[in-house]
């Protein structure tokens, strides 16, 4: 019976012992897959690490890129913004200059015919020829014409045509049944056209009837008749 009991109390220990030896193993295999799990996660999170400094790096550089390409815009702009005006200050006193000196070779062209109007005034003196101061004088008036004509500018016409208000300007009236109301019979002052700009309207003498027309006519044909 003693031996039965040993026999139990052996196998009870063994029992106990494989126990221990499970436990232990079990232990040992928990840990060393909890450390296998910390160093996934640890791979992982270097991974991610890794991957978070290279996309950061990447924006970095995309925003220096753009930031260059910002200031080199901002360069162009400057330069372009100050080439206008340097642009405007040159047009400007281009246009300054060219208005101080614009009427330079009108007055070239007009000095010739002061001067033929000063050998005029010189003969007349010597000589005392009326009528031939009065052709020097004419023959300059043409010249002064012809040099006004070059640059556009023109008599406006006047004695013998319907009065018009956008070229001239009535300052007499004067009775005249012989021509149709409003004819101009005297020039008084001669206007002109620069080009077809009137710069001075033609002042001048217009008629005046005081009979219409209408019975002008009738009055004829009865003095036709009665022939």
């Amino acid at each position: 019976m003693s031996e039965v009991r040993n026999n139990q109390d052996e196998e009870r220990v063994k029992e106990e012992h494989d126990e221990v030896v499970n436990n232990a193993e079990d232990k040992e295999n928990l840990e060393s897959s909890d450390e296998n799990s910390k160093l996934e996660t640890e791979a992982v999170v270097d991974s991610k690490t890794e991957s978070d400094v290279e996309t950061g790096k990447e924006e970095i550089a995309a925003l220096r890129r753009k930031a260059e390409e910002r200031d080199s815009f901002l360069d162009q702009l400057l330069r372009t913004r100050a080439e206008f005006e340097n642009y405007q200050k040159r047009v400007r006193k281009e246009n300054e200059s060219s208005t101080q000196y614009a009427i330079q070779n009108l007055v070239l062209d007009f000095l010739p015919e002061l001067d033929n109007f000063d050998r005029a005034l010189k003969l007349a003196d010597s000589s005392k020829n009326f009528d031939k101061f009065v052709e020097g004088i004419k023959l300059i008036e043409g010249q002064l014409f012809k040099v006004l004509a070059k640059y556009g500018v023109k008599p406006i016409e006047t004695v013998g045509k319907a009065f018009d208000p956008n070229l001239h300007e009535a300052v007499m009236e004067e009775e005249n049944n012989e021509l149709p109301h409003h004819t101009i019979i005297d020039e008084l002052q001669g206007g002109f056209l620069l080009k077809e700009r009137v710069i001075r309207p033609s002042k001048v003498k217009v008629s005046r009837r005081t009979i219409d027309e209408d019975d002008v006519k009738e009055t004829e044909n009865v003095q036709n008749d009665s022939d």
